[in-house]
């Protein structure tokens, strides 16, 4: 944690050198020596937690080194914030400017020396008392651990090097008795390891050498370590005697091996060769005997490769061919896969494999890390990859929550589209975890009535009951960067919390989530207050159901604001918004225009009437990633209708939620939403079928239908198209039919339909979305009401009489209680329609598959093989009646 905020100050202080230049050309020489000093520190902090096991005298100094980094932002921070309001004077205030500037300018360049001063004793002080060099010894030991390689008789995949195999394995083979050498060297990645270790565990090879041994060697290697290894792996020596031999010297270990090898026939591997000395240290352990030995060095040094002693052959590694990459990353990342493997996933696999450029090991690196993504995650993995883009922040996000997730420090609890939104971690964890935070002075934890806080902490959580006295009666510290606020608040009509503290000029991140607040400047249910929009570093403003109506034009002052949560709040007039550019996520009902300005950062909004949306300048919007656009009854005099065409130039737009009237869904879907992966429609009337031009968007996965009006439409889903769908909802849809084909929707894993609002659907659903449905089934079922059961026979009648007069050829054929689905007012729906048949009246027979002996089939279908008939499905339905 330490190091993670060194480096983001010392980030931090890179930006200020560049963007504020002119700003800082007094202290730019001091503020770059201190970047440097504190950049060494962060280098040798990034494995402080190990450090911090071995010793308390190292846990104080990464405290000091905390708290240094903390005064070097705030000092920065600071005269940023005195730079601004100089900037924003106006008439007779501006004379002072050059006053103040200078002013400031002695000020903080007094103070970066000052920290300098500090930072230097610091190092200092761990030179001193040898802080961290017990780690470097562990260290170096871990490292070594690591640079092992796998069980030497680990199967290995080799692709490409078939003719490398053969060649090899010849002169492994061949019959010359004296002692051979086989070097096998290239670039890391290529495979030498691999290739060694294929050839290490052959059968012919096994039979041929009576002794195999291999050990690793890198770069940091150690002789005695190296000649143990190979004693160990020949497996000749008892447990007893490997302990004797611990104790040997070097010189007496390289006696010992060789009698062991001596008048044997015996292969050595030596991997990963970086210097000549390494070799020469072990050959006098090697004896050159006429037995046929040979010996296998790996190494990415020709010098090394072609540098030993005695009879060699060199072979160098070639890169793969694409054809051959290909190979290798389909045999690794579509062996588990557990989703369709489509035309798509082989494009984007083949963009990225084209970019390793044969390389083995960038291949396999590659193939293991898509093979745990979503279909839809390879795009942005080949946005980073090919591109060379930087992952946005959010994204950096995510992937550190996965790496706790996979390691079960924390989790899952709600996943959308694969992506995490709620997670949780155990008590005991998160004891741990408070205790650390207050170790370093990370976060002030406050609880129930203690109003007392940190004077020194930069982050303060509230979990207690607010009142209006919090705020103002507590202690306040100026330097605070977060305030967050997770409790609960009084309701009473006259209870406000005062903001009279909230005059914290450096805080980045507050969350007021359900407060209502009591203050100058504020008018209760209306406006954000003043001080809010004083606070100009803000990054994370969270004002959600804080009865807001109206963001006031000072909010222009939080220009670095990234996200607005005013979730729960209406806001009916007009919204300027312009001048927040670092925009990033807006959330809030609004209602009224909206005024957007560069909004290149922008990836949420949500949600804006349709309105508003019509007068946005799309094209600013490339990177909106979640839209919402909701039409209430307040703005039934200014809606306007959308179609695909509003979407146009949305190409990474992933989830998109349209809550209004009226929506018409063409062909040109594909076109308009390429990247598109949740689509939602809330009480919108569909006058036509969309599944024919939604099941064409290549990369939605999750699709919902709530409250829409479809009452003059049969949807029907085909078997082409929706490869990635893995949730259908159709919730209190008004349809008159729906069917789903046999192969429709492959990767489908949720689905809900429901129907109680509109005429009864006649639905025909494949036999294996039984189990998907909800409500389906129920183990603690009670008995139903004797209406329930009335009603479901009825259903069930018009379903059948649906098919028998659909065509007088078409039956049921398989009518049983485990083809009817019950919705949540008992509604019935007919399944099992894949295994109606058609009535040939050239056939009498039925294949024995077709025939079914239970005890809902007519006597005559259950005692022969005669195809069923119309009267065959009303037997099954008085038994199904009883």
């Amino acid at each position: 944690m330490v190091d993670a905020i060194t480096g983001y100050v010392v980030g931090k202080m890179g930006d200020y050198l560049i963007k504020q230049a002119s700003m800082l050309m007094t202290v730019r020489d001091d503020l770059e020596e201190l970047k440097t000093e504190l950049t060494c520190i962060h280098c040798y902090l990034r494995d402080v937690e190990a450090r911090e096991r071995e010793d308390e005298v190292s846990k104080e100094w990464t405290k000091m080194v905390l708290d240094i980094a903390y005064d070097v932002e705030d000092v920065l921070d600071t005269y940023f914030l005195k730079f601004k309001e100089r900037s924003q004077r106006k008439g007779l205030m501006r004379l002072a400017n050059k006053i103040g500037e200078k002013k400031d300018a002695y000020n903080i360049g007094d103070d970066i020396r000052s920290l300098k001063r500090k930072l230097l004793d610091i190092t200092r002080k761990r030179q001193a008392y040898g802080i961290g060099r017990r780690f470097k010894e562990v260290t170096s030991w871990r490292v070594r651990q690591l640079r092992r390689a796998r069980p030497v008789d680990h199967e290995e995949l080799v692709v490409g090097f078939e003719d490398d195999v053969k060649l090899l394995l010849a002169k492994l083979l061949d019959d010359e008795g004296e002692r051979y050498i086989i070097s096998i060297f290239g670039m890391g990645g290529l495979g030498k390891t691999a290739l060694a270790r294929k050839l290490y565990n052959l059968g012919d090879v096994k039979r041929r050498f009576e002794y195999r041994a291999w050990t690793y060697v890198s770069q940091d290697y150690n002789t005695r370590d190296m000649l143990l290894r190979i004693i160990r792996s020949l497996g000749v020596a008892s447990g007893e005697e490997l302990e004797r031999i611990k104790m040997f010297t070097e010189e007496e270990l390289e006696a010992y091996l060789h009698d062991l090898l001596d008048g044997r026939r015996y292969l050595v591997v030596v991997d990963d060769i970086w210097k000549q000395d390494a070799w020469e240290s072990l050959k006098r352990a090697l004896p050159c005997n006429h037995g046929g030995s040979r010996v296998i060095i790996t190494t990415r040094i020709k010098a090394v490769a072609e540098g030993v002693d005695g009879r060699v052959y060199v072979h160098k590694l070639r890169f793969l061919t694409f054809e051959e990459s290909w190979k290798l990353f389909e045999q690794k990342a579509f062996m588990n896969f557990q989703w369709v493997v489509d035309e798509d996933l082989h494009r984007i696999g083949k963009v990225m494999v084209q970019k390793c450029d044969g390389l083995p090991l960038a291949i396999v690196l590659l193939a293991g890390l898509l093979s745990k993504k979503r279909p839809n995650e390879w795009h942005e993995v080949r946005r980073v990859y090919t591109r060379g883009w930087r992952m946005m922040m959010e994204d950096v996000a995510r992937h550190y929550i996965e790496e706790l997730i996979d390691i079960s420090l924390v989790e899952a609890v709600r996943r959308e589209r694969g992506k995490v939104v709620f997670c949780r971690i155990h008590d005991l964890l998160r004891d741990v975890a408070i205790k650390k935070a207050k170790e370093i002075n990370f976060v002030s934890l406050v609880y129930n009535d203690h109003h007392s806080s940190s004077t020194t902490c930069r982050r303060e959580v509230v979990h207690h009951l607010m009142d209006n006295n919090y705020l103002c009666d507590r202690r306040v510290n100026k330097r605070m960067r977060s305030f967050l606020f997770f409790g609960e608040h009084k309701v009473m009509l006259g209870s406000y919390v005062k903001t009279t503290n909230l005059k914290l000029k450096l805080l980045r991140v507050l969350n007021l989530r359900g407060l209502l607040f009591d203050c100058e400047g504020y008018i209760p249910f209306m406006s954000l207050p003043d001080v809010i929009c004083e606070l100009i570093h803000l990054r994370y403003l969270g004002v959600a159901d804080t009865g807001l109506r109206h963001l006031p034009s000072l909010i222009s002052n939080l220009q670095f604001l990234q996200t607005l949560d005013a979730s729960g709040n209406r806001f009916e007039g007009m919204t300027d918004l312009r001048k927040l550019t670092s925009l990033r996520h807006l959330m809030g009902r609004f209602i009224g225009e909206l005024l957007i300005g560069d909004a290149v950062n922008l990836q949420t909004l949500r949600s804006i009437s349709s309105y508003s949306w019509s007068k946005l300048q799309c094209k600013s919007l490339k990177n909106l990633q979640d839209l919402e656009i909701y039409d209430s009854g307040y703005v039934a005099l200014t809606r306007v209708r959308l179609n695909l065409s509003s979407f146009s130039k949305l190409t990474n737009l992933r989830a998109l939620t349209l809550r209004v009237p009226t929506f018409r869904i063409s062909s040109e879907a594909v076109v308009f939403l390429p990247s598109l992966e949740s689509l939602t429609f809330f009480g919108t009337n569909l006058e036509e079928d969309p599944m024919p031009a939604l099941r064409k968007l290549p990369r939605l996965e999750d699709l919902v239908l709530e409250e829409c009006d479809c009452s003059e439409v049969k949807m029907s889903i085909s078997a082409q198209g929706f490869a990635r769908l893995r949730k259908l909802v159709l919730f209190r849809v008004r349809l008159d039919a729906l069917w789903i084909e046999e192969e429709a929707m492959p990767s489908l894993m949720h689905l809900n339909l429901l129907n109680r609002l509109g005429p009864r659907t006649k639905m025909m659903i494949p036999d294996r979305f039984l189990a998907l449905v909800r409500g389906s089934r129920s183990s603690r079922a009670k008995p139903l009401h004797w209406t329930s059961c009335l009603k479901i026979a009825e259903d069930v009648a018009q379903g059948l009489y649906y098919i028998h007069q659909t065509s007088s050829a078409l039956v049921h054929g398989n009518l049983k209680s485990t083809n009817i689905l019950l919705g949540h007012d008992f509604e019935a729906c007919l399944t099992g329609y894949c295994l109606s048949v058609l009535i040939d009246s050239s056939s009498s027979s039925v294949s024995p598959d077709d025939a079914d002996t239970s005890s809902y089939k007519a006597p005559e279908i259950r005692k022969s093989s005669r195809r069923p008939t119309s009267k065959c499905d009303v037997y099954s339905f008085g038994v199904l009646d009883l």
